[in-house]
């Protein structure tokens, strides 16, 4: 999906440095970083590998041929399916391998099985997929998100519920990954729990502007599909609570509204218009933005010229306040501080030394 219709990325870009105003813009209007360095002088550092797209593309379309039929036996051995489960329903786009021709119809095929279930109830079970790639919709109002955006669910699973006699959705995130039991990289578990969280919301506020939320169960507790160690075989984590990451989601999407409310006008229509927003717009380094932004460099190279306490860490910027690295030296070696920031800063500084000598 492409950067500007992508709420997931978009979102999840801004939440990693929402105080930068730059970043705000870029997710805001679905501007790529990666243009606007390019239209500074910067080369970019960013990007995947191509082996290991090449690897995502090839492990999402085994895991969905044949009707999905190694998926389905990875589920039911989770227990994430009862075991007579059938029918698989595709909408990836016809460039995933998928039968859509667009991410509109992709949306309206969507739209029109949520509706179809929620009006049937666990009956319609006996004729609808059980299992959806790529469920895409459209996240109700988020008119700060320009174009409007939409997210895709990986898996959507559709079962009956086990309180009563309706459909319960349960969303799942696909990734290459290696799945090795205790010793699977938790930032890696943690980014994909926080991508579904986000789908969870957006499947919330789609259910609730249909109408349809007395008559669907939406689980907070979703599964995420790994790769086995060494193959592209599936490894399902049957039992992922969600509900934190989509409250998250919920916070940040109104935190990214209001946000983007306070900014300065602009055309996002106008490719060079919206990239000249984001280079015109405050910045705010920290050192995480070396992991997912094109400009780091520069913000950082900017960030040492101006003696921000940002460039040693996160901590040392919290420690040291608005007060730049050169002064905060003199401080330490017992210059007359100038006002209250920089004698509250002082006394700390020769507490931290004092305890050390101690």
């Amino acid at each position: 999906m492409a950067i500007r219709h992508d709420t997931r990325r978009r979102f999840e870009q801004w939440a990693k440095n929402p105080d930068c105003e730059a970043n705000t813009i870029s997710a805001v209007a679905g501007v790529d970083m990666q243009k606007v360095a390019t239209a500074e002088g910067l080369e970019s550092s960013m990007g995947q590998s191509p082996f290991a797209l090449a690897r995502g593309v090839t492990f999402e379309r085994r895991l969905f041929e044949d009707r999905a039929a190694r998926l389905y036996e990875a589920l039911a051995e989770a227990n994430l399916l009862p075991a007579d489960s059938s029918g698989f329903v595709d909408f990836r786009m016809r460039m995933n391998g998928g039968p859509m021709k667009d991410l509109d119809s992709a949306v309206e095929a969507t739209r029109r099985l949520l509706v179809e279930v929620a009006e049937e109830g666990v009956g319609c079970l006996e004729k609808v997929p059980n299992l959806a790639a790529a469920a895409t919709l459209t996240v109700p109002g988020q008119p700060v998100m320009l174009p409007e955006g939409k997210v895709a669910i990986d898996a959507l699973l559709l079962r009956p519920s086990q309180t009563d006699d309706l459909v319960e959705l349960v969303i799942g995130e696909v990734k290459t990954y290696p799945f090795r039991a205790g010793n699977t990289e938790s930032d890696d578990l943690a980014t994909s729990r926080a991508q579904a969280g986000v789908y969870l919301h957006a499947l919330r506020l789609v259910v609730d502007e249909l109408d349809l939320g007395d008559r669907l169960v939406l689980s907070s507790m979703g599964f995420l599909v790994l790769t086995k160690a060494g193959r592209n075989d599936p490894a399902i984590l049957p039992a992922e609570d969600l509900e934190f990451q989509a409250r998250r989601a919920a916070r940040g999407f109104e935190r990214l509204r209001q946000a983007a409310i306070r900014l300065d006008p602009f055309d996002p229509e106008k490719e060079d218009g919206a990239i000249d927003a984001v280079r015109n717009g405050s910045v705010s380094y920290r050192p995480s933005c070396l992991a997912f932004c094109d400009r780091a460099p520069g913000c950082r190279h900017r960030a040492e010229e101006a003696g921000d306490g940002a460039i040693l860490g996160d901590d040392v910027k919290r420690f040291l306040g608005n007060v730049p690295l050169p002064r905060a030296i003199e401080l330490l070696h017992g210059a007359e501080p100038g006002g209250e920031a920089e004698v509250d800063l002082q006394l700390r500084m020769r507490s931290v030394t004092t305890q050390e000598s101690a």
